[in-house]
């Protein structure tokens, strides 16, 4: 007969994992069971015993981890679980810091460089309706250096090189930063981020930067 003290620490810890550490239940899945990202996304615990663990993805696949060493107790669940999400990160290359927002541009240069982008952008899809007698054209145009048509002729010859730059800057974005900061390809979170960077580049870098710098000394704070 089942020990019910156990049946209720194994109802806890399973409880517990669904509820506060899917991520990491991911984690588990991409490297342990060699699952990809999407393949992973938002699985759930089944089941644990002393020397494996017993997954779900979304999809309703099952995958059984070994827990190395097992454990002796269920109170080594949490230290098990903890050296398997380092093991895990450890080796997919993401860190301990996470990124859980959207940081908008808020300093002036970044601000400036994200409405000067969008405009350019902008300009660039309406160029074909930048025509000799629109208002546009006749009455702020020739307030450019070198006139109107050196005006379109610069954001014709420019666009392709800046959406080459850009995009460009999105993957490495992707490849760098979201991923190694825990940002799940296809997410909406994820989906900001790219936008924002295939619009403005180099500041997105900048921004998880400093908010994975601010995180980290946060961290360093409570640990001491």
């Amino acid at each position: 007969m089942a020990d019910p003290k156990a049946q209720a620490a194994k109802a806890r810890i399973i409880s517990h994992m669904n509820a506060d550490h899917q991520i990491s239940l991911s984690y588990y899945l991409r490297h342990y069971a060699q699952l990809s990202a999407s393949q992973a996304r938002k699985p759930s615990m089944l089941d644990i015993s002393m020397d494996s663990m017993t997954l779900q993805t979304a999809a309703g696949e099952k995958h059984t981890i070994a827990i190395n060493p097992p454990m002796a107790t269920w109170a080594d669940a949490r230290l098990r679980a903890v050296d398997m999400d380092k093991e895990a990160r450890a080796a997919l290359g993401i860190d301990s810091i996470r990124i859980t927002a959207y940081e908008p541009p808020t300093t002036p240069f970044h601000i400036f460089v994200f409405t000067a982008c969008a405009l350019t952008a902008i300009l660039f899809l309406v160029s074909s309706k930048i025509v000799p007698g629109t208002t546009f054209y006749d009455r702020v145009l020739p307030y450019f250096p070198g006139g109107p048509k050196v005006f379109v002729w610069l954001v014709k010859r420019l666009a392709f090189p800046v959406l080459l730059i850009h995009l460009t800057e999105t993957y490495f974005l992707d490849k760098t930063r979201l991923s190694r900061y825990g940002v799940e390809r296809g997410t909406a979170l994820w989906w900001q981020w790219v936008a924002s960077c295939f619009i403005e580049g180099f500041g997105c870098f900048q921004r998880i930067d400093w908010e994975v710098a601010r995180k980290r000394k946060e961290a360093e704070g409570k640990a001491h």
